[in-house]
């Protein structure tokens, strides 16, 4: 990931393997090169999957909704958030388009698909209409040049509880030869498809809770030894997160932007 950072935010230090510390930039200077690049690698385009990981409260729903709308602002991109809570406040506030059924309506090129539970929480009937509504939108998207970015918060819930393994594997194998590009947020590595880690283009991680998710976490990131010597080092209380670029290696540790005023009031 190509970027102006300053002399004097280079990192001089080295992780004990030797390895360079990574640069701490400013996101102002890394998010449009980011957005830039997100899709094109070796200036081509093509899918790239994006995989955020981070616990509740980190940050990582917001920096993902940031990155869509960006997404969204620079290219036109169609985008297909998957909701599946009861109730999110983060999305409503970006006020795209909250639909049903598929396909959106014309002209309709982010939306957010809202698949809800009926009935109580954890309700087997429930659970299963719930998956019979993803798995329409699954099904529907799984088309020739079907050219959509589909971002799932928390994976976890359709791997485990609505027992999506199967198709979500296949999303991220296979994807990419449709044009669809996956984004999705975890709180940990486990209890996802081990795709999610090894077909993303991009990885952005938030400060690991304790040494056990440092270590998970060090481990999807490609070096073990190197990554949590850097990771703890993360600041929680700035919201700072490491993204790395698969294709070269490149790291970077930067800090979600603030949100804007009219966001900040909503809060």
């Amino acid at each position: 990931m190509t970027t102006s950072v300053t002399p004097r935010t280079r990192a001089s230090r080295r992780t004990p393997l030797g390895l360079p510390w990574p640069d701490r930039a400013p996101w102002e200077a890394l998010g449009p090169d980011f957005i830039r690049q997100w899709g094109r690698p070796r200036g081509k385009r093509m899918p790239e999957h994006l995989s955020i990981y981070g616990q509740t409260g980190s940050g990582k729903s917001y920096f993902e909704q940031w990155v869509l709308r960006e997404r969204a602002r620079a290219r036109g991109s169609h985008i297909v958030i998957l909701a599946t809570k009861p109730a999110d406040k983060t999305l409503t506030d970006m006020q795209w388009p909250i639909i049903e059924d598929w396909p959106p309506g014309y002209g309709k090129k982010q939306v957010i698909y809202w698949a809800k539970q009926p009935g109580r929480p954890g309700d087997p009937n429930g659970l299963r209409q719930q998956r019979a509504s993803v798995m329409r939108l699954l099904d529907e998207l799984w088309v020739p040049d079907s050219n959509w970015i589909l971002a799932c918060d928390e994976l976890a819930y359709l791997v485990e509880d609505l027992r999506l393994r199967t198709i979500v594997t296949r999303y991220y194998r296979e994807g990419r030869a449709l044009g669809l590009t996956m984004v999705a947020t975890t709180q940990r590595p486990a209890g996802v498809v081990r795709q999610m880690h090894s077909e993303a283009g991009w990885k952005v991680v938030f400060a690991p809770e304790d040494e056990e998710d440092t270590d998970r976490m060090a481990q999807v990131l490609g070096n073990r030894r190197h990554y949590r010597e850097v990771l703890p080092t993360l600041d929680r209380s700035k919201y700072e997160f490491l993204i790395v670029r698969k294709l070269t290696g490149e790291a970077y540790i930067s800090s979600i932007p603030a949100p804007p005023p009219a966001a900040r009031k909503q809060k």
